[in-house]
């Protein structure tokens, strides 16, 4: 596997996924990881602005896993899986760390790290994550402010170890585990929810993920949908 491959860290980037692309181009080893201290044109999913103020995580790693594109979307779960596990080693007892559906980690119900997964070929994907360890925008929440007091460089490693275990995890047995590891610490569960998609907005209770990843919701009238692309929101 990949422990010794690549971490290569810099002081400023525009974006570490974009970076990291660059590097995939380039034939990078799976496993290199690029890492900066802050990001100039950080972005999360849609193309929304990433906050990126030095003092917290701003990672991409370089993954060859040759599978379907539709299979690659399970990592955004195993990403939010591994996130979680590491930041559990260093939150006093007590915070609630949850996952919100698609990629949201949650702590004490409030955002405080992002996914996105970019590819622009079949042999290769960039997982990107961002995490508020010192500092986070309005309505969001730190691991510091909660007294989870952490290097950067040090977390960087931990979640790097989390995503290795768990990748193996997912390449021997398949999505089954991570799936049953992302309900195990799903927000809003059996709860209503709003759900927005690009065409309406609705409500309806949250069963879980199926076995794809998609949400697995109840409407009012007791019919069940599977969405694979969307936002959800608590009431």
């Amino acid at each position: 596997m990949w422990e010794a491959a690549d971490i290569i860290q810099l002081d400023a980037v525009g974006s570490t996924n974009d970076e990291a692309k660059n590097h995939a181009r380039q034939g990078a080893a799976e496993g290199t990881t690029i890492a900066a201290a802050r990001q100039t044109k950080g972005r999360g999913r849609q193309g929304n602005r990433w906050l990126s103020e030095p003092g917290n995580l701003y990672m991409s790693l370089i993954l060859r896993p040759q599978v379907t594109a539709a299979e690659s979307g399970q990592l955004s779960f195993l990403a939010a899986v591994a996130l979680a596990n590491a930041v559990e080693k260093v939150l006093p007892a007590g915070v609630k760390i949850t996952l919100k559906w698609p990629n949201d980690l949650l702590l004490n119900g409030k955002k405080a790290a992002g996914i996105l997964l970019e590819t622009e070929a079949a042999d290769w994907l960039v997982m990107g994550l961002g995490l508020n360890i010192a500092h986070a925008p309005e309505h969001a929440v730190s691991l510091g402010s909660l007294g989870g007091h952490v290097a950067p460089p040090d977390m960087l490693h931990m979640v790097r170890a989390e995503i290795l275990v768990l990748y193996r995890t997912w390449q021997e047995k398949g999505f089954a585990p991570i799936r049953a590891a992302w309900l195990a610490r799903a927000a809003h569960k059996s709860q209503e929810i709003n759900v927005r998609l690009p065409n309406e907005t609705f409500r309806a209770t949250f069963l879980g993920i199926d076995e794809a990843g998609a949400l697995h919701v109840r409407l009012p009238d007791g019919q069940e949908r599977h969405i694979a692309s969307g936002e959800v929101f608590g009431l």
